[in-house]
């Protein structure tokens, strides 16, 4: 497995109840286990991979997903690709931007912790970095299946598996 940088930004946005330190080794494992359960043959020529991943409030979230996407309120995660293959062979997937209220509020309302929501929403922006799109069911079905067997090495239950107390 080629080794993953995570560069944090904007860590005072980060929800409370995640550790950037804690999660280092969680999302490197998972990225392990996507690097064997896909072909994700644009990494292949890497010897290193880099994403950043920046915490956003509210108001940024929905300022790029209206100039992004056309959509005119905060979301919980955007994907941003890169794929750019630097001078010392480091790849360089692209950015993740995560609104911490937003995950904070859906991990809530779905009772899951924030902690397992804000891996999941790595997960999901990871794929989308590489490739992988839930637009079409098909596509769908093939994304979420893969975030379900990943995340469940890292001790995350299903994320579509939603608990909430009525």
């Amino acid at each position: 497995m080629t080794p993953l940088q995570i560069d944090f930004q904007q860590s005072d946005l980060c929800p409370a109840g995640i550790s950037c330190d804690a999660v280092m080794p969680l999302i490197q494992t998972m990225m392990a286990s996507i690097w064997q359960q896909t072909l994700a043959s644009n990494l292949s020529q890497a010897q290193r991979l880099s994403v950043c991943i920046r915490f956003v409030d509210p108001a940024e979230s929905r300022a790029l997903n209206q100039s992004y996407r056309g959509r005119d309120y905060p979301t919980n995660v955007l994907s941003f690709t890169t794929n750019m293959l630097d001078e010392v062979r480091c790849l360089e997937l692209g950015d993740l931007v995560i609104c911490g209220a937003c995950l904070v509020d859906e991990a809530a309302e779905q009772g899951k912790t924030v902690s397992d929501h804000f891996l999941h929403l790595v997960l999901h922006g990871i794929l989308h970095l590489i490739g992988y799109d839930h637009e079409i069911e098909a596509d769908a079905v093939t994304m979420e299946s893969l975030e379900v067997a990943v995340l469940k090495e890292v001790g995350v239950q299903d994320p579509y598996e939603v608990t909430v107390d009525e």
